[in-house]
């Protein structure tokens, strides 16, 4: 009892970390996120009708084998949305700097837009194009898991034995960001002196902000054929990605501390082994199998306990309690970042350097703002509560599931360039001037600084420091999940004469009182079989 009393502490001390964070606000603006992998110890896909497979062919090996094949999709796309869009919204308006509802009553109004077009190329003779984007991700997922659980010794050996596991799910991920753009001023497309278009310059800017994210065309900045910038490297979204693997394989080595006709009990420690892939930032919301390609050790152990039987020991009533603690340990990846109080400000264009404020050289920010990191996931703890009824050859559990992982920690891997400032941008063109109050929405005219030949110190002095950056944006923050499930299995002890065999199904939903992990239903189907 001393081993549940200790799992019930960690289970405690995970809420009060769960009920701190549960009240907090949806986040924004951020560029990575990481998503849950299916089949891991603890998880109910895996658990359900498993548990005392390996122990009822005593003849046999005393082995288990199971094969699950499983499936998802998310929910609650706008939620999803929230969290890579800035300013907490799902929907976004893009505008030039003289778009309609630019001015009320003859004064600027700063409500009329939430990103300036002019940071994804879309030049308009009259600077004036206008659109509303909706951006709707979704998630979804196919996968066989397979497991191995083998006792090492004879039936005869006694209660408490020795056992090892090997496990790991094959997966299919599918996301994508749907981006559905209602025009309301198209305006002329193209740039030139005076206002006058340049032929041919339509061919080089976007004619919308759903072409912009595709990365296609690099920047053209309005004065003869000047190109600027290289398109979007990073950060693009661009239909739907997916991705195929093995998702991490977990290795364990465990000891049974209590194996008694009325409750049984084990812990175990073991490893991840990672065989997935990693992000590369080219996309947001890219598919990725598995924990991000990290290696983890982790530690865990369950426990059951016999609530009522019939007195014909046709039926009972049993809890079951499963928990998988993990450390997952640092490796570098490609992620894109902001500044700080700067949502989206990797998409703004910059000068990298002071020669290029001098010729209007600007480039993509997110191609500035997209470098690699050391990224340390720490831990995450998984326990899994089951109700299960067994009737003859039948069982049937209902349960609850609770996940929680701490904030990843992010580190550039090398030292950030110092001499980066914002162009000022207003009026449409790249003026050979820096603004350090500019945002992706508003220019903020008054705190323009002209940068000629000779202000290369005053130039220096207004560059971005590698202490102004943003890393949390690029980071998967904490975050805790719930799930509601039930399964339903039937057992038969000697199939083939000699094997016992179960099969069964199941479902479950995944849900979230915060956006930083996915709402998602999931269905499986298992077949078993004790050697």
């Amino acid at each position: 009892m001393n081993k549940l009393r200790m799992s019930m502490v960690l289970y405690a001390l995970a809420m009060l970390c769960g009920v701190a964070y549960g009240g907090s606000q949806d986040v924004n603006s951020h560029s990575f996120f990481s998503i849950r992998s299916p089949f891991q110890s603890a998880s109910p896909e895996r658990v359900t009708l498993f548990r005392d497979a390996p122990l009822k062919n005593c003849d046999g090996y005393q082995g288990g084998l199971q094969a699950v094949v499983f499936g998802g999709k998310s929910t609650n796309s706008k939620a999803l949305a929230r969290y890579f869009l800035p300013f907490d919204k799902d929907t976004l308006i893009f505008a030039n700097d003289d778009a309609p509802g630019s001015l009320v009553n003859g004064l600027a109004n700063p409500n009329f837009r939430d990103v300036n077009a002019f940071f994804f190329n879309i030049q308009t003779v009259n600077n004036d194009f206008k659109s509303t984007v909706k951006f709707r991700p979704h998630h979804s997922y196919v996968g066989l898991g397979l497991d191995w659980k083998q006792y090492v010794g004879n039936c005869e050996c006694g209660p408490k034995r020795w056992w090892f596991e090997v496990s790991f799910p094959i997966l299919h991920v599918r996301n994508e960001i749907k981006c559905t753009e209602t025009i309301q001023n198209q305006g002329i497309t193209g740039f030139g002196v005076e206002g006058e278009l340049v032929p041919g310059t339509e061919l080089l800017v976007n004619d919308s902000v759903c072409e912009a994210f595709k990365g296609l065309k690099p920047f053209f900045d309005g004065s003869g054929n000047v190109v600027t910038g290289s398109g979007f490297k990073f950060g693009k979204i661009d239909g739907a990605k997916s991705r195929t693997g093995v998702a991490d394989i977990e290795l364990k080595v465990g000891y049974d501390f209590a194996q008694e006709e009325c409750y049984h009990g084990d812990l175990y420690v073991g490893v991840v082994i990672p065989t997935g892939n990693k992000p590369k930032g080219e996309f947001v919301f890219e598919p990725i199998v598995g924990n991000n390609r990290h290696f983890a050790l982790m530690w865990g152990g369950s426990f059951g306990y016999e609530l009522w039987r019939s007195c014909d020991d046709t039926r009972d009533l049993r809890f079951e309690f499963e928990i998988n603690g993990r450390y997952l340990f640092r490796n570098t990846q490609t992620r894109s970042f902001d500044l700080v109080d700067k949502s989206w400000s990797r998409y703004m264009l910059v000068f990298r350097e002071f020669a290029n404020s001098q010729n209007g050289t600007a480039e993509e920010g997110i191609n500035v703002f997209t470098q690699k990191l050391h990224i340390t996931p720490r831990y995450a703890q998984d326990f899994n509560f089951g109700l299960v009824y067994d009737w003859c050859d039948w069982q049937a559990e209902l349960g609850y599931n609770f996940w929680a992982r701490q904030s990843e920690k992010a580190k550039l891997k090398e030292p950030f360039s110092t001499t980066i400032t914002f162009p000022d941008v207003s009026g449409g063109t790249i003026a050979q001037a820096i603004n350090r109050a500019i945002t992706i929405k508003e220019n903020f005219a008054g705190a323009i600084l002209n940068i000629g030949a000779g202000d290369q110190a005053l130039y220096n002095l207004n560059a971005w420091q590698e202490s102004d950056l943003n890393l949390h944006s690029a980071v998967a923050p904490c975050a805790i999940s719930h799930i509601v499930y039930g399964s339903l299995g039937r057992s038969w002890d000697n199939w083939c004469g000699c094997w016992p065999l179960f099969a069964g199904i199941g479902g479950s939903y995944e849900f979230s009182s915060v956006n930083t992990a996915i709402n998602r239903w999931m269905v499986w189907g298992k077949v078993g079989i004790s050697i």
